[in-house]
């Protein structure tokens, strides 16, 4: 009777670890789970686009000549903002007017700022393709990616209207004909903005 005993209690002292053993794999099971939903949110919240109304994001990029800008520099003015790269053929295509667009507006307060997202593998093409476009505009380079973090970028071109306080007023993705006069109104808008701010300020005395 007592060999009949142990032989009948052993399956019961073995189920408690057992038991011990599933409840471990399902908590770990749970505190994996609860990490990899907290990093995806962490990223869906890192890359949560640029809106309108926020401060554009400050930067401090070189030009053609390796001089430094940044674009809190700027503040006072309309800045217009622009990515682009030497392989995007619509970027290719914009370009011209921009051009257009900034020598009818410069003199109103108008900066437009182009950052070249090449990487260092085609940085070399940026000069040629500049000259080709008889460009007069500042051209930036960012060939670390710095801006596509800070701005999350979605892709080229991509256009990004500033206005004096550094407030984004204005997202453009795609390519737009500036040209046109339907695509210049919140430019427009700022820049008489701008002008009448100016008019209406006191002499310096």
């Amino acid at each position: 009777m007592n060999n009949q005993s142990v032989i009948q209690s052993a399956p019961q002292a073995e189920s408690s670890p057992a038991r011990s053993n599933k409840l471990v794999i399902v908590l770990a099971s749970a505190a994996i789970l609860a990490v990899v939903f907290g990093l995806v949110w962490m990223q869906s919240s890192k890359y949560e686009p640029l809106t309108v109304g926020k401060v554009a994001p400050d930067f401090y990029l070189p030009d053609l000549n390796d001089k430094e800008l940044r674009l809190s520099d700027f503040r006072g003015k309309v800045v217009f903002l622009n990515f682009w790269a030497t392989w995007c053929k619509p970027c290719r295509e914009e370009m011209p007017s921009m051009e257009i667009l900034y020598k009818n507006f410069e003199k109103d307060g108008l900066v437009i700022l182009a950052i070249s997202i090449d990487r260092v593998t085609t940085k070399k093409d940026i000069p040629p393709f500049v000259k080709a476009l008889n460009l007069t505009f500042p051209i930036l380079i960012d060939s670390w990616g710095q801006t596509d973090k800070r701005y999350k970028l979605m892709g080229v071109p991509e256009t990004y209207i500033i206005d004096q306080q550094g407030i984004l007023r204005e997202k453009v993705i795609g390519p737009r004909d500036w040209t046109v006069l339907d695509n210049l109104q919140i430019v427009t808008q700022l820049l008489k903005a701008g002008s009448k701010s100016v008019q209406a300020a006191p002499p310096l005395t």
